[in-house]
C-alpha cells in the first residue's frame, strides 16, 4: 500500500485556499504538510480563508496535527480563517484525544468545488464575503448544542434576518439598481447586524458579531471616483464585489433564520427532572 502523502491545492474562490490532503500523514511525511501550509499561507495579501480538506487521510499521527496547529496560530495572526474539512476517521478519533476538535473550526462536508449547476449553466463561485458566510454558517450549527438558549434571542434573530431581507432583495432586482444604492443596501444590511449586535449577549453577540466582520469590507467602500480629494483610503467596490456582498447577506439571512428556529425549538423544549 502507497503511504506517501501528497497534498492537492484544488479549485476555489478567489480569497479562499483549499488543501486537499490524501494518504498517511505521519511523522515521516509531517514536512510534506508543513511545507504546503507555509506556502498557502506565504502569499501576500494572505487569503481570506485556508481550508483543508481532511476526507482523503488515512492515517494521522501527532506530528502532522502540531503542524495543523501551528498553521492555524499563523492564519489566526495574518487575519486568516483556517479550517478543516470533513475530517476522516482517523483525524476525528485524534482530535477526540487530544481535545483539540474544539480549537479548530471543522466544516462537516468536503468543500464545493466550481462545476456546472443544474440545467448545464456554471455556477457562480462563491467569492471571499460569501465564502465567509458559509464558513459563519457551518461554524454556527456546529455550536448549535453549546449552552442554553438566551432569552429574546429567536426574535431578536428573526428581527434582524427581517431587516437583512429588506437591505438585499433578489439577484435579479438588486443588480439593476445604481451602484451607489447597492452600497447603500449592503451598509443598511451592516447596520441591523450592529443593532442586533448591541441587544444580545453571548453565543448570539458572537454570530452577529462574526456576520458584521463577514461585510466589514463594505466599510472601506465609496460609491463614486476619486475627485482629486483625500479618500481616507476608500475603493470603489466592482460589480463582482457587490454581488458578492450581496451573497453574503442572504447566506447570514439563511443562517439567522435557522438560528431564531433553533432558539425557539430550546425554549419551549421542557428541561429534564
Amino acid at each position: 500500500m502507497d503511504t506517501a502523502l501528497t497534498v492537492d491545492r484544488c479549485p476555489s474562490p478567489p480569497g479562499t485556499v483549499v488543501l486537499a490532503l490524501h494518504g498517511d500523514a505521519d511523522r515521516d511525511t509531517a514536512p510534506v504538510l508543513a511545507r504546503a501550509l507555509r506556502r498557502a499561507l506565504a502569499v501576500r495579501p494572505a487569503p481570506e480563508a485556508l481550508v483543508v480538506d481532511c476526507s482523503g487521510l488515512r492515517l494521522c499521527t501527532s506530528s502532522c496535527l502540531n503542524h495543523l496547529l501551528r498553521a492555524r496560530s499563523t492564519a489566526a495572526e495574518a487575519g486568516t480563517v483556517f479550517c478543516l474539512a470533513a475530517p476522516s476517521p482517523a483525524l476525528a478519533r485524534l482530535l477526540a484525544v487530544t481535545e483539540t476538535d474544539t480549537v479548530f473550526d471543522i466544516l462537516p462536508a468536503r468543500p464545493a468545488r466550481p462545476g456546472p449547476a443544474a440545467g448545464g449553466t456554471t455556477a457562480a463561485p462563491a467569492g471571499p464575503a460569501h465564502a465567509r458566510a458559509r464558513l459563519l454558517a457551518a461554524q454556527a450549527e456546529r455550536r448549535t448544542a453549546d449552552g442554553d438558549p438566551v432569552p429574546e434571542a429567536a426574535a431578536l434573530f428573526r428581527a434582524t434576518a427581517a431587516r437583512l431581507a429588506d437591505a438585499v432583495g433578489p439577484a435579479a432586482e438588486q443588480e439593476q439598481l445604481p451602484g451607489i444604492e447597492r452600497l447603500e443596501r449592503l451598509r443598511e444590511a451592516l447596520a441591523a447586524l450592529a443593532l442586533g449586535l448591541a441587544r444580545t449577549h453571548g453565543r448570539p453577540a458572537w454570530i452577529l458579531a462574526r456576520a458584521a466582520d463577514v461585510l466589514s469590507p463594505a466599510l472601506h467602500w465609496r460609491a463614486l471616483t476619486d475627485d482629486g480629494t483625500t479618500t481616507f483610503g476608500t475603493v470603489v467596490p466592482t460589480p463582482d464585489d457587490l454581488t458578492d456582498a450581496e451573497r453574503a447577506v442572504r447566506a447570514l439571512h439563511d443562517v439567522l433564520t435557522r438560528e431564531a428556529a433553533q432558539h425557539t425549538a430550546a425554549g419551549i423544549r421542557p428541561r429534564s427532572g
